[in-house]
């Protein structure tokens, strides 16, 4: 998941996504006087300002940017043209994303607490005043006015992506109905802050006894903190999954579930239905019938029933294949007495003893090949050798939080500098609590032709060492890391000249493509090979055991799969029905009709996914979309090889170098000689067929 202050996985939980601005821009950071290649080293990141300095910078920032559009806009309509209007205005973009975006998102990462109160009312500023440039109709008039121009392709991209910003932000409206629907789109920012706050500030824990804690692999127990007389684990994404794989007890997972299930609260049930409710009046007021087809409108799908008939297709494929699978586990939760139907605080401890009794494959075994550190070697090792970069670790590193590391990134041939990566994987308090990629500083072209270099942070919240052992991975949090950087390497290699039409820019239900096709890396056998080694013995996975983790790749398809469209089809069918709607009731309704094993009972699962209110409403369905291509898009290194370089270059320049300078077909079709093919996607699915099969085509 890539974070616009953009994934994450397919498989991955339901993660929060914080999205600073709804506007026309894309913010990335700090310092103003960085402004050109050769920018200087010494001036300050915003990391180190004081929290009133923090306040002063936001505030300075967006003032400079009022004045620039003033300034820009002040010429008659009539001399309005794109090179005297609308360039002057996406510099002052640039600018202020220069500026402004780490400022706006300490407040997921910062030690600090009055930092992060700072940087939270930063984050209203900047997102306001998003909404108000969107709304801007004398930016939108001289885009509509320069988008008639005769103008290079780029230019005419930015010309029409201003317009159709324009368009949806209300600038075409008249002013009293202007006025109501920017003050709409920044409550709605401030109710979407405060639910993710909720969540990223959750501290939720479970007692346990000693009796309970006994059978935990080290790792969790590591975990395990007294309160009082009591010994207490934090419920939250770095403890779940090896908890409920690992935990016997039938009632305890269901106490750590149900748990894990209500975080965010009734109070956030109550963000999420005064936002639907906003949503589905602006869209009125915008003209469009629901909040689903507004923000479609801008999206690949263009529809939310071509969307929605998409994920239809998918659920139905899988449904049947998820009941399968549960009807699999029954026999092995009968070797327990389980004494009750299967359950989904079950599902992880029963799937995991049939893939160990029928694969031989034990998730705790294969994490002891998955140190941290030499997965983080490894696998920048192999984006280096793929995509031709070059990346340095900083033995003194200029961060915001203890543990991070920071790498310098060039150009493996030019030996040029591309900008600089960020690594924060280890747990902390109040820091954002799954896993995703932040931009740090943004990349955009100035008029003498310097650039802003991109810097971006992988931030994650990977085990702690437990015990004897050091911090292990699973192979799934290794693919999750492998993703995440690939929307880095996507942002350092972005050669866009403008910020609106850079990596940021990407229609969302495409922006993950790119980092999903990496996900594909994780299951070649060569690949694994070079990124395992036992922490103890120092050898790579065996081939043998290789072989099983392989055929596994397909296990839990079923539920995987219908879980992912559970939720897309959840989030359209929200974004599409009446403002009134209840949002946990649809939820538990469509829970019961598209997986093969319902939601828990009391449980407040919208008020836990943080899509829902963080940019990806109506667009959680782009998981699944974005897939299509990305499963397109490996055809050819299936072809001619994962390790290619000529590919990875030609990957690197064709598709993620321009950025949203071009649309997600073209891309595709330059990179591969043909239009779109969704057949590669439908058999990586397990539905089956090729062709056009009645299948619709995303």
């Amino acid at each position: 998941m890539s974070i616009s202050i953009n994934n994450a996985t397919f498989n991955a939980t339901r993660r929060s996504v914080p999205v600073i601005a709804m506007g026309a821009i894309v913010l990335a950071a700090l310092p103003s006087t960085l402004l050109a290649q050769g920018k200087s080293a010494a001036a300050p990141k915003p990391w180190h300002l004081s929290a009133p300095q923090l306040a002063s910078e936001c505030r300075a920032a967006v003032a400079d940017m009022r004045a620039a559009v003033d300034a820009a806009v002040k010429r008659p309509l009539a001399t309005q043209t794109f090179a005297n209007t609308l360039l002057p205005i996406e510099e002052g973009n640039g600018k202020l994303a220069t500026r402004a975006t780490m400022l706006a998102g300490l407040l997921y990462l910062s030690p600090d607490k009055a930092v992060r109160d700072s940087s939270t009312t930063c984050n209203q500023i900047v997102s306001n005043y998003g909404v108000e440039l969107q709304a801007d109709p004398r930016i939108y008039a001289a885009a509509v006015k320069a988008s008639k121009e005769k103008l290079s392709p780029i230019d005419k991209a930015l010309a029409l992506r201003y317009v159709e910003q324009g368009r949806h932000g209300g600038a075409a409206l008249d002013s009293a109905t202007r006025a109501r629907t920017t003050a709409m789109l920044q409550r709605l920012n401030d109710l979407q802050r405060d639910f993710s706050l909720a969540l990223s500030g959750d501290s939720t824990r479970i007692t346990l006894a000693d009796s309970e804690i006994a059978p935990l692999p080290d790792q969790i127990k590591g975990r395990i903190e007294p309160r009082g007389d009591q010994k207490t684990l934090r419920v939250d994404e770095s403890t779940i999954g090896l908890f409920l794989r690992n935990q016997p007890s039938s009632d305890v997972r269901k106490r750590y579930l149900y748990a894990y299930e209500r975080r965010g609260g009734e109070a956030n049930i109550t963000r999420l239905s005064q936002a639907v409710a906003l949503r589905d009046s602006l869209a009125h007021l915008f003209g469009f019938p629901s909040w689903a087809g507004y923000q479609l409108d801008v999206k690949v799908a263009k529809t939310p029933q071509r969307a929605t008939e998409f994920i239809k297709q998918i659920d139905a494929g899988l449904l049947t294949k998820a009941r399968q699978e549960l009807a699999e586990l029954g026999p092995v939760a009968e070797q327990d007495h389980l004494g009750h139907p299967i359950a989904n605080w079950d599902l992880s401890y029963y799937s995991e003893k049939l893939r160990k009794a029928r694969y031989a494959v034990d998730a705790n075994e294969v994490r002891k090949y998955f140190p941290v550190e030499h997965v983080i070697s490894s696998v920048l090792d192999v984006y280096q050798q793929l995509f031709g970069i070059a990346l340095t670790e900083v033995k003194t590193p200029d961060v915001w939080a203890p543990g991070v590391k920071e790498y310098t990134v060039r150009d493996a041939t030019t030996h040029q500098l591309i900008g600089t990566a960020y690594l924060d994987l280890s747990p902390r308090p109040d820091k954002f609590q799954h896993f995703a990629q932040f931009p740090v500083d943004a990349t955009w072209r100035h008029p003498d032709g310097t650039r802003e270099l991109p810097s971006a942070a992988i931030v994650g919240n990977w085990p702690a060492p437990g015990g004897k052992e050091p911090s292990l991975l699973s192979h799934s949090d290794v693919l999750t890391f492998f993703h995440e950087f690939g929307h880095a390497v996507a942002q350092l290699t972005d050669r866009s000249p403008y910020l609106t039409l850079g990596a940021g820019g990407l229609r969302q239900d495409f922006v993950e493509a790119p980092s999903q096709m990496l996900e594909n890396w994780m299951w070649e056998p060569a690949v694994l090979a070079r990124v395992s080694k036992h922490y103890e013995t120092g050898k790579p996975l065996p081939d043998s055991l290789i072989k099983r983790m392989l055929a596994l790749k397909h296990f839990r398809d079923g539920f995987n799969g219908t879980g992912q469209a559970f939720y897309a089809g959840y989030d359209l069918a929200l974004h599409s029905g009446t403002p009134a709607v209840d949002p946990l009731a649809l939820w538990n309704k469509l829970s019961a009709e598209m997986q093969a094993v319902p939601e828990m009972e009391g449980n407040l699962g919208p008020a836990g996914f943080g899509h829902l209110m963080s940019g990806y409403d109506a667009g959680y369905y782009g998981y699944l979309w974005s897939k299509v291509y990305a499963q397109d898009l490996y055809t050819r290194f299936a072809k001619e090889g994962p390790m290619n370089p000529s590919t990875g270059r030609a990957y690197r320049e064709i598709v993620v170098g321009p950025a949203a300078t071009q649309e997600p077909d073209t891309a595709l079709q330059r990179f591969l000689g043909r239009p779109l093919s969704y057949d590669a996607f439908f058999a990586e699915m397990g539905i089956g067929g090729a062709g056009s099969g009645g299948k619709p085509t995303p």
